[in-house]
């Protein structure tokens, strides 16, 4: 008996020694949720159905990256979009995907849709709901939503096969309007349904289980709608999808999912929205890549596949989501040679580019053949987008919009508050281009027909707090529309689309009451105060109306317009797809104190921090050419400052790689400080070069935006005028020859 124990644990290792671990999806994205035109809609379970636009995107961009970064088979890799991702349908995929996985396999299941609620009379939570997925076809008869009590019951069977399951959820959970001025928008959450589940069972939730084998990343809190927005290139998405796409181009295959949902929340905030995302897992999950990867094995590169052939031309399974754009070239090696080389001339859409050959013969080529990206080139996109809402009131007007805003600030009954870092008001007052709305806590009331102190006053209860946006008046308007059309602008782009825009002008009142003017995000939240980008901006008196006070207030709100694109710039820019091999290392904070690293990218005020540079994982460093390497920091005011090195200190010890008896010196020291006001969120960004940057004490240096002279003797001087006056998105494209690393610290008190 004791040999058949020891023998049978054995001969279970020999079976599992013997199966490859293979990674499997299962991708669903719906925008397709109304009946067909003409259908009776006989059932009960839901009485309202809308479609969204961006979910299929998301699916077919999720497909694109997971199939060229992270090199799931496309066998593997399964889809189900609109009618397809029908109740049965979803249910269907899912166990069909349980029935084919076998134990230390790698499962992703994504949904992009809409999200709602089930009444559930024997639910224990305290609102008697279930969160629910929403398939394509709930307006049939008898066609329930997919509860989340369903959807951990099959969550818990991968995770008792062995399985290392991540789960990504675009939708909405439940349905709560969020305090402020609102901004309109496209939203992934349907409403209520209209049964009662009646479900006592308590699943366990997969992501308190102490295998630790499961993640699940979601769009928003529970109690907050996901949006969708356009991406850079007009693209419909989900607004946390996009973050998702963006963080997963910029961050390595080897990154973290902690340091991954830092950057997609990041990301997230600079684009203007409100939602928190959440990332639920063990902590040692969540110290683990995104999928649960081994750290090194799949290589930190996309390759794009080529789909097929068109007047000997190649189509290829690659585009947006995997930051192609045209000139971009691709190559075919053999060996060390270059067997086939590609231009891009077209891209089509998020996973469909056409490329023509510029060496070699597309009959090298075949189907389903992987090639590299060998050079780099600039997205076009803008660096800002800017709403500003449409007002026909004079400065007369607008005066005396303020003088009731100046009384309101005194009253008692009140909590006047014009700061939306730190409170979110209970009731907002603000003028859409055509009318005064109000919003009183998460939902809209009816505004009074005269905007006048004791009207407002009714609307509010003891102690509420209050906030009151003045709108522009139209000689603003006109300047402002002027001067962002101007050549000069190369950075910022008007929109007529407010939920396309990360900010917008507001209107205020200074401490003597005048009107005043800032930017503000298009969704504001107090808890976002901490974040890379402001909330709101300072804003800017303007006590008469005559041309010279109108231009210089807008000139400087269009300083600090190009100070918030300088930002947002670098946060969204994506530098060359080397994979990190030319330049394997990583930035790692360090707390002085205990010597160790800080794994959750946070730090306080008056804490000792060092900053090193360490080889990522597996790197030798063999054969790597020497770059010069240069540490800088952009704070929320659009401020640029050297960290590394210093600035007498000449291009000689900023050389990395580093060895020492022919051994890669993989943790070098670079620079130390003590964490000092204002708290918030550092951006740190590591640039590596081929060639030095003679003058880089002038060039890292640089306050608000303010353009910095040329850069003659090298390549990188228009990227470093990135979001400056007179600077542009970037140069068109370069070789694949340096590298930009970021690290984004919040500080604390």
């Amino acid at each position: 008996m004791i040999k058949s124990r020891i023998l049978l644990p054995f001969a279970l290792l020999v079976v599992l020694a013997g199966q490859a671990q293979e990674k499997r999806a299962l991708i669903i994205g719906i925008d397709h949720y109304l009946p067909p035109p003409k259908t009776r809609i006989t059932g009960t379970a839901r009485s309202a159905f809308r479609n969204l636009d961006g979910c299929v995107n998301d699916g077919r961009s999720m497909h694109s990256i997971v199939t060229s970064r992270f090199l799931f088979s496309p066998a593997n890799t399964d889809t189900l979009f609109n009618e397809a991702a029908s109740r049965a349908g979803i249910l269907k995929k899912m166990n069909e995907l349980l029935e084919i996985t076998h134990p230390g396999d790698f499962v992703l299941i994504f949904y992009a849709g809409h999200g709602s609620q089930v009444p559930n009379s024997l639910s224990g939570e305290v609102d008697k709901k279930d969160e629910s997925i929403v398939p394509s076809d709930t307006w049939k008869p008898g066609v329930e939503d997919i509860r989340d009590k369903e959807l951990a019951k099959i969550y818990n069977a991968f995770l008792d096969k062995g399985a290392k399951l991540t789960v990504i959820m675009d939708c909405c959970h439940s349905g709560s309007l969020a305090r402020g001025p609102q901004a309109p928008g496209l939203f992934r959450f349907i409403a209520d349904a209209n049964y009662d589940a009646r479900d006592a069972s308590q699943p366990i939730p997969p992501e308190t289980r102490p295998e630790g084998n499961f993640l699940i990343l979601s769009a928003a809190q529970d109690d907050e709608f996901a949006q969708e927005q356009k991406d850079a290139n007009n693209i419909p998405h989900g607004a946390f999808t996009i973050a998702l796409l963006q963080s997963l181009e910029q961050q390595s295959v080897n990154a973290s999912a902690l340091n991954l949902f830092s950057s997609i929340r990041a990301i997230l905030k600079s684009n203007g929205k409100k939602q928190e995302p959440v990332l639920a897992a063990q902590p040692l999950r969540q110290q683990q890549t995104l999928f649960g990867l081994g750290k090194g094995s799949v290589p930190d590169r996309s390759r794009v596949a080529v789909s097929g052939f068109e007047y000997g031309d190649v189509l290829l399974q690659g585009g947006f989501a995997l930051g192609l754009y045209k000139e971009n070239e691709l190559v075919k090696f053999n060996g060390t040679d270059t067997l086939v080389k590609l231009v891009i001339d077209t891209v089509y859409s998020v996973n469909r580019s056409l490329a023509r050959v510029v060496k070699g013969s597309s009959k090298d080529l075949k189907p389903g053949e992987l090639l590299e990206v060998t050079n780099w080139v600039s997205s076009s996109a803008p660096l800002l987008k800017i709403y500003l809402p449409g007002s026909s009131m004079n400065y007369t007007d607008i005066a005396r919009l303020a003088a009731v805003n100046k009384t309101l600030r005194a009253a008692e009954k009140i909590h006047w508050v014009n700061d939306l870092e730190k409170t979110d008001p209970y009731i907002s007052v603000y003028y859409d281009g055509k009318k005064f709305r109000v919003n009183t806590d998460g939902k809209e009331v009816t505004a009074p027909a005269s905007i006048t102190v004791p009207a407002l006053l009714q609307l509010c209860k003891q102690d509420s707090s209050f906030y009151f946006e003045l709108p522009l008046f139209k000689e603003l308007y006109a300047e402002m529309k002027t001067t962002l059309q101007s050549p000069r602008n190369k950075s910022i782009v008007l929109t007529d689309n407010i939920a396309d825009a990360q900010y917008m002008l507001y209107g205020t009142i200074d401490e003597e009451g005048n009107p005043a003017y800032g930017l503000r995000r298009i969704q504001t939240a107090a808890r976002d105060s901490l974040e890379s980008m402001p909330v709101q901006t300072k804003s800017f008196p303007v006590t008469t109306l005559s041309r010279e006070s109108v231009k210089e207030l807008t000139d400087s709100l269009y300083e600090y317009a190009l100070r918030l694109a300088k930002i947002r710039g670098w946060m969204h820019l994506n530098g060359p797809d080397d994979g990190g091999n030319s330049f394997p290392f990583h930035l790692e904070l360090l707390d002085k104190t205990s010597g160790t690293p800080v794994t959750n990218n946070e730090y306080r005020v008056g804490h000792n921090v060092a900053f090193h540079l360490v080889a990522n994982p597996g790197s030798s460093g063999a054969s790597k050419i020497k770059r010069f390497v240069y540490v800088f920091l952009i704070d929320k005011h659009g401020n640029m400052t050297l960290a590394y090195p210093d600035a007498d200190a000449g291009n000689v010890a900023n050389q990395f790689p580093k060895y020492e008896d022919y051994a890669l010196v993989k943790n070098v020291f670079l620079f130390e400080g003590v964490v000092s006001d204002p708290v918030g969120t550092d951006n740190y960004y590591l640039l590596a070069s081929d060639e030095p940057i003679t003058n880089y004490a002038q060039v890292f240096n640089q306050e608000g935006v303010r353009g910095i002279d040329p850069l003659d003797t090298n390549p990188l001087g228009n990227l470093l005028n990135l979001g400056n006056e007179g600077g542009s998105r970037g140069f068109t494209k370069s070789a694949v020859n340096w590298n930009l690393i970021k690290l984004a610290v919040k500080s604390r008190y």
